[in-house]
């Protein structure tokens, strides 16, 4: 059983590390342009109309996702997928890996938006409050502050989804820009 969840993370350790960590994720301008809009929409997250949009947008962006996905890494061939190791993308891993962690991370990313609006409509934190709300009477505060939060997280996955549609088109945009390192040496 626990072979599985070390492999998982293996796995997510490594698409973490192609994708460039946590600072690259935090560099990453539509990061910084997602937390912007999710900000100035405040309305969207005091209230929690996010909600709604990542029930309607997300499964239809994700379907979008995993099958673009699919398709353009079964349609590689593999001369293409072989060039494509040998060249080196900035943060030093292959293009291939490159390309194939910014397409994960766009679908990491939105099943993470929608697992987070469900935690966030669950009764998990209400029931935790009322559990210790005679025991230590600021509880209903400290609810208060961390459903805003969970909010504007929640609001700004949901912009960040968006946002990193940008960035998985422009892989591909990137990836039809590669010359074959193999047509150099025969110039």
């Amino acid at each position: 059983m626990f072979g599985q969840w070390s492999t998982l993370f293996r796995w997510l350790r490594r698409y973490l590390r192609s994708y460039g960590g946590f600072r690259g994720i935090a560099a990453s301008p539509f990061f910084g342009i997602a937390i912007i809009i999710s900000a100035l929409n405040y309305s969207q997250w005091v209230q929690p109309a996010w909600v709604e949009k990542v029930e309607t947008f997300i499964p239809s962006l994700l379907g979008f996702s995993l099958g673009t996905y699919a398709i353009l890494f079964s349609i590689m061939t593999g001369r293409l997928k072989g060039a494509l190791r040998q060249v080196n993308a900035p943060n030093g891993v292959s293009y291939l890996e490159a390309i194939n962690a910014t397409f994960f991370h766009f679908i990491f990313v939105q099943v993470l938006s929608l697992i987070w609006a469900f935690l966030f409509q669950g009764t998990w934190l209400f029931d935790l409050v009322r559990l210790f709300e005679k025991t230590c009477p600021s509880i209903e505060a400290v609810f208060h502050i961390s459903s805003r939060i969970g909010s504007f997280i929640g609001c700004f996955l949901l912009v960040y989804s968006i946002l990193l549609m940008i960035a998985a088109a422009l892989a591909v945009y990137r990836l039809a820009m590669i010359k074959d390192p193999s047509e150099g040496a025969k110039e």
